[in-house]
């Protein structure tokens, strides 16, 4: 295992490395309201599986990308 996976930033999504924007220590996310298909999350790298949320942008993307 990589020293970038070991020290995954959890603030950061693991599609697109950037800032997630996750609210949901705050108790209240965006995600909390949006489906996230089950074949976006499929993307994601199995050593990042449930370290951090995907960024609305890439979830925003792949959406539009299915329609």
């Amino acid at each position: 295992m990589s020293n970038e996976t070991n020290h995954h930033d959890e603030r950061r999504c693991p599609l697109c490395g950037e800032i997630n924007q996750c609210g949901a220590e705050s108790g209240d996310c965006w995600c909390f309201h949006s489906k996230v298909p089950m074949a976006l999350r499929e993307q994601i790298p199995t050593e990042l599986r449930g370290k951090s949320c995907i960024c609305r942008k890439c979830v925003e993307d792949f959406k539009a990308q299915e329609s």
